[in-house]
């Protein structure tokens, strides 16, 4: 991995390119390596998730070499992925005719 990307994985554009790398098998057995990878982000992993559960689909998909950041981010965000998301759709539309009707509703909160 980083080999491809770089030590540190922040992008979700950067997750994409490892899908050309999943895609180039055809079935089988794909083993990513996080050697040399020091720091992920959260919107890296989620993206990475999301196409390691889509691969996995017809892979079988290894990790290998993950060092402590990167196993406990992944970690976080596969548990928030499987978690539910309850959104409260208790919130209010306003809407300004002009920027200083905006300005003087932006300026009271």
């Amino acid at each position: 991995m980083s080999e491809v990307i770089g030590p540190e994985l922040r992008s979700r554009t950067e997750a994409k390119k490892i899908l050309n790398s999943i895609n180039s098998v055809r079935k089988g057995k794909v083993i990513i390596s996080f050697s040399g990878v020091t720091f992920i982000s959260r919107s890296f992993a989620d993206e990475f998730c999301e196409i390691i559960e889509n691969a996995k689909l017809t892979k079988i998909v290894e990790f290998v070499e993950k060092c402590t950041n990167v196993e406990l981010t992944l970690a976080i965000v596969q548990k928030n992925r499987k978690t539910p998301k309850c959104v409260k759709d208790s919130s209010d539309t306003k809407e300004f005719s002009d920027m200083d009707s905006l300005s003087q509703f932006l300026a009271t909160i």
